[in-house]
């Protein structure tokens, strides 16, 4: 998992905490999360490509988990998972765009 990738399920479960501050929430996102990126490893393909046709370096492709887009591209034996948006957000168009929690929790 690339680092923003991490960085993005990070800044997410800090704002479940942060509106909610409910701890159980947080951690049951995060958890689920992790099992959707593990899913992965069986039929990546099955994952359709993005809609958006910026200037990326390969094909990227989505799997929807809760309310974001977990996005990666695949190799001959490997997932590279590059960035974790929420689904509602801003169409993209780089994958340097930073994701915007803006909906409150309550």
């Amino acid at each position: 998992m690339a680092v923003t990738a991490m960085r993005d399920a990070e800044e997410y479960h800090a704002y479940i905490l942060g509106q909610s501050h409910d701890n159980i929430a947080a951690n049951q996102w995060w958890d689920g999360l992790f099992k959707a990126i593990a899913s992965l490893e069986t039929l990546p393909a099955r994952c359709p490509r993005i809609e958006e046709r910026g200037n990326f370096r390969h094909p990227l492709r989505q799997l929807l988990y809760a309310s974001h887009r977990i996005l990666f591209w695949v190799d001959a034996k490997t997932v590279h998972v590059l960035r974790i948006y929420p689904s509602s957000g801003r169409p993209l168009q780089s994958l340097q765009q930073r994701p915007k929690h803006g909906k409150s929790l309550d």
